[in-house]
């Protein structure tokens, strides 16, 4: 009964559709053929499919989630968001150790939404990719979290905090170190601002690196071998953005803020 239950959920997206159409409340047969764009007859056969395994009920002339629908397909949308993010990237996410993400925000993955993998240049390996710098410009907050050294620290974001961009940044501490090291002044400079922030983690960051800002999220992982390939999945979806906001704070609790060197 259980694996019956399933085929009917997911193997039909007429069946899926008119479930999620439905969780917003009773619809006709004339408002689920216009919202699903679909004619009488195979949308009734699928509503029939749906009143026998009880997750529909009829009242008068229109259909609703029963107390079992209205139970089940809240849950649907979740799971169906996880298979979209995995399905379209699904060589990037097979190559990468899921396990360097938070449980909390692993467990809602889907939230990413539509991604889109960034494979760099061999002559820019470890630049910034030149799809996500217009957006980055544009944004008004961003935010880093990073174990490894990009060659555009500090530069980058002296020059975007000069342009009156809110900028934080989570650092493991050897990152911070070499900062210090070799850019010393380029860090007091980017301290003594007041629109910047700067965070040391000395708990190990198990990602490589993200970008979060209010435009868009770029995740770059470490794989399951160990190594860093500098692919960069990048989301514009709004459910993205805060899912990169809570990663960015879960580094940033563990963090100590830098007020000055």
């Amino acid at each position: 009964m259980e694996l019956q239950l399933i085929d009917t959920i997911f193997f039909s997206d007429k069946r899926k559709n008119l479930l999620l159409l439905l969780k917003n409340g009773p619809k006709t047969i004339e408002e689920i053929k216009t919202e699903l764009e679909v004619s009488s007859s195979p949308i009734m056969a699928q509503i029939r499919i749906l009143l026998k395994d009880g997750l529909l009920v009829q009242n008068e002339d229109s259909y609703e989630l029963s107390v079992k629908g209205k139970l089940i397909v809240p849950k649907m949308e979740p799971l169906l968001s996880t298979f979209q993010v995995f399905d379209e990237n699904h060589d990037y996410w097979a190559r990468q150790n899921l396990r360097t993400l938070p449980a909390h925000l692993l467990d809602r993955i889907g939230e990413l939404g539509t991604c889109r993998e960034l494979i760099p240049e061999r002559t820019h390996i470890f630049d910034y990719p030149p799809e996500i710098m217009d957006p980055l410009y544009k944004s008004r907050i961003v935010m880093e979290i990073s174990s490894f050294f990009r060659p555009g620290y500090p530069g980058l974001y002296l020059d975007l905090a000069q342009k009156g961009i809110e900028v934080s940044l989570v650092l493991e501490r050897p990152i911070y170190r070499k900062l210090v090291r070799d850019y010393r002044k380029g860090v007091e400079e980017f301290l003594n601002m007041e629109n910047t922030s700067l965070f040391v983690c000395d708990d190990r960051i198990d990602l490589a690196s993200s970008i979060i800002t209010d435009r868009f999220i770029s995740l770059s992982m470490i794989s399951k071998d160990g190594r860093y390939y500098n692919h960069e999945m990048v989301s514009f979806e709004k459910s993205a953005l805060e899912w990169g906001r809570e990663l960015f704070d879960y580094y940033k609790d563990m963090s100590e803020q830098v007020i000055k060197i």
